[in-house]
């Protein structure tokens, strides 16, 4: 009875590591996932009214990007990657197709859009260079937007679809990420050329928005500020007037789950190895008292020849089998309630879900295991220490 309540700590203390793991990734993973589908080192700035007086312009004044600051920024900060102009109206129009309608949003990008929102391209293609210069009035459309629109399986590329009256041809179809979006669902969008669009709908040269991706070995924060700084210098905007553009970058979000998820690993480890540590420190003592029951057996099998090493390894054998089976049980039920928790939460999963995949790796398995056996050695050292002081004649002497 002593050995299974003792046992049942080690149990635990596994139990404990291998759930808080689990769940500690379904986080990380579900938080990983609401940001899936745009580039990690990009930013993005739109503008708003100013608050500042600046330059003879009062406060409250409204103003717009334009293409202008989409070369000014390519020509002075090298280390940007890939740079876009976005318009968008998330009100959208009527999209129409044959004796189908529905209302989407709708947005002009450029060709280096895909390169920093991430479009997988179910038909067809994306833009290029050319359909913004000849300002061709073709759209790519969202898979929810072909369902709707479409049969299943029916060719989209080639077809005509109408919003708010002006017709488009259809040169793909794309798939978006469901949780994190620029501008709008990009399933539920219809996407046109910039150029067509600042046309069409009578924007100028205007843009609503500048989506900036830096190169790999560059921090994104270190040129937000240099963006700035050349936006409000053309626009004559008081290098105070914070207000007056705002930003956001993709990276500070990851760097936040990055140090929100090492956290909970570190809150893991102390808790699991706490409680795994009082297990062993329970089983050790129990390995004790059974060598003082069993004193006098071996002092006997001492008396009759065995070794030194054998009754070491007897009593190391037992600790370690003790506190395996009882780490490998809490190991064991520690992995099938993470798998229940996936299943349910794979039921009530609506594509926006926070808590994905909680699951340890097989790398952290194999971590658990090895704890587990260093666990029973060091549980099994003191009381096989013990057992080797026994001297066979005060051993017979007891009895």
């Amino acid at each position: 009875m002593r050995s299974i309540l003792t046992g049942f700590g080690v149990a635990w203390g596994i139990f404990m590591f291998v759930v808080m793991m689990g769940i500690g990734n379904g986080f990380n993973n579900g938080l990983r996932q609401n940001v899936d589908g745009i580039s990690q080192n990009s930013m993005f700035v739109f503008p708003n009214a100013t608050t500042v007086e600046y330059k003879g312009f009062n406060a409250g004044r409204f103003w717009t990007m334009n293409n202008e600051d989409i070369d000014l920024l390519k020509d002075n900060i090298p280390e940007i990657q890939y740079i876009a102009g976005m318009l968008f109206n998330n009100q959208g129009g009527k999209t129409v197709r044959a004796d189908r309608s529905e209302s989407y949003s709708f947005r002009g990008i450029d060709a280096n859009h895909t390169k920093i929102e991430k479009l997988n391209v179910l038909q067809g293609r994306t833009f290029n260079c050319l359909d913004l210069k000849e300002k061709r009035k073709i759209c790519v459309i969202g898979k929810q937007v072909y369902d709707q629109l479409f049969n299943p399986g029916e060719q989209a590329v080639g077809q005509q679809i109408s919003v708010d009256g002006r017709y488009y041809m259809v040169i793909g179809v794309v798939n978006g990420s469901d949780n994190m979006n620029i501008g709008g669902n990009a399933n539920s969008t219809v996407f046109v050329p910039i150029t067509t669009m600042q046309q069409v709908n009578n924007f100028g040269n205007d843009i609503h928005m500048v989506c900036i991706a830096a190169y790999e070995d560059v921090n994104i924060k270190d040129i937000e500020e240099k963006v700035k700084d050349l936006i409000k210098a053309k626009h004559s905007i008081a290098p105070v007037d914070d207000a007056a553009l705002n930003s956001f970058n993709i990276q500070e979000m990851f760097l936040m789950f990055k140090y929100l998820y090492l956290g909970i690993q570190i809150l893991t480890w102390i808790v699991g190895m706490g409680t795994l540590l009082a297990g062993v420190v329970g089983i050790s003592n129990i390995m004790l008292v059974s060598i003082r029951e069993r004193r006098n057996e071996i002092g006997i099998r001492r008396a009759l020849g065995a070794k030194p090493k054998v009754i070491l390894r007897q009593i190391m054998n037992e600790s370690l089998f003790l506190t395996f089976i009882a780490g490998y049980a809490g190991f064991l039920l520690g992995v099938l309630l993470l798998t229940g928790l996936e299943k349910i939460s794979q039921m009530n999963d609506d594509g926006t879900s926070m808590f994905v995949n909680p699951q340890i790796s097989f790398g952290m398995g194999i971590t658990a295991l090895i704890i587990l056996v260093i666990s029973g050695l060091i549980a099994g050292l003191i009381p096989a220490k013990s057992a080797m002081q026994i001297k066979a004649i005060d051993a017979l002497r007891d009895e």
